[in-house]
């Protein structure tokens, strides 16, 4: 029995002490609690020396100085509404705006501008007062490609103004999308910057263009090999001529030998004619019927002719 009251006693005793234990402790909790909020709060505030822009993009509510402000989603945007317009436009369609708005108003600034400028204008009181005509107006001069070819002095460009000054003959070597395609000589009337050129009395020398697999397996074209083709071919027309002229010749030659043999032997000699004719028949006709040549080489004389600047490869002057 004893026992038993003296840890009743006991119990009383401690437990007072137990309570105010526990008071200080739950104070001491929300202290440091009110101190981590006033910490975030300043980690948070965008004005503070402290500011945390981490915790400010993973925290769910950041305090804004001005809650309720216009956000743009660029500058261009910014600066329209700042000069009067919705935030949406442009700030020269803005001014567009403003301008058409004002239309049918005066401006008073301008108008008094220009009564400024007729009142201290004496010129045009004299000249209201006495009658005198007004100087016409001095005109610009003229800008085209004839009055800017002789800008290009000292230049490419400049040496072929000299070249249409002098009515020097030049050579001009055209290209297509492979390779050379031929060549122009002629007289240079007129250029632009572009290298268009406008030429007159010109002889060109030019190759047709080749067809199917030619194109990719013939080798690429010179200056040289296009005049040793010309040549070449010139030579081959001259033989087929004077071959024509002979096989004429022959058959005209055995039907007067004909003519003039015995009647006996006439049977005989006309079936050997009939047989000469039909060789001769034979020979034209494989003649008429020549193969097909691509890519064969041809000149002509063109009065007047336009090449585009892009087609150009080289320009050089003509020596004879």
């Amino acid at each position: 029995m004893e026992e038993g009251e003296r840890e009743s006693e006991h119990e009383r005793r401690s437990g007072p002490s137990q309570t105010s234990d526990q008071q200080t402790t739950t104070e001491t909790r929300r202290q440091k609690l009110e101190t981590d909020e006033d910490d975030i709060e300043t980690k948070l505030d965008i004005s503070s020396d402290k500011f945390d822009p981490l915790l400010a993009l993973y925290s769910p509510q950041v305090p804004l100085p001005y809650p309720n402000i216009k956000c743009f989603n660029n500058i261009a945007e910014y600066e329209s509404f700042m000069k009067g317009g919705r935030g949406r436009a442009k700030p020269e369609n803005v001014e567009k705006r403003l301008r058409k708005a004002q239309k049918g108003k005066a401006d008073p600034e301008r108008i008094e501008r220009l009564k400024r400028l007729m009142v201290n204008n004496p010129v045009e009181e004299e000249g209201e007062g006495s009658g005198a005509k007004r100087p016409p107006r001095q005109r610009k001069a003229a800008k085209n490609v004839l009055t800017r070819m002789p800008l290009h002095t000292g230049s490419p460009l400049g040496e072929l103004n000299r070249c249409v000054q002098e009515k020097i003959r030049v050579k001009v070597h055209i290209r297509t999308f492979k390779g050379l395609r031929g060549v122009c000589s002629g007289f240079v009337v007129a250029f632009d910057k572009f290298w268009n050129l406008a030429m007159v009395d010109v002889d060109e020398t030019y190759r047709e263009p080749l067809l199917g697999q030619a194109l990719y397996h013939e080798k690429a074209l010179t200056v040289t090999r296009l005049f040793e083709k010309l040549k070449v071919q010139e030579t081959v027309a001259l033989s087929a001529v004077e071959k024509k002229s002979e096989l004429h010749s022959s058959s005209s030659h055995l039907t007067d030998q004909t003519r003039r043999t015995h009647p006996k032997h006439t049977q005989e000699r006309s079936e050997h004619s009939e047989k000469d004719k039909t060789t001769l028949k034979a020979t034209q006709k494989s003649e008429t019927k020549p193969k097909v040549e691509y890519g064969r080489v041809h000149t002509r004389h063109v009065n007047q002719l336009f090449i585009r600047g892009e087609n150009i490869l080289l320009v050089n002057i003509q020596q004879d």
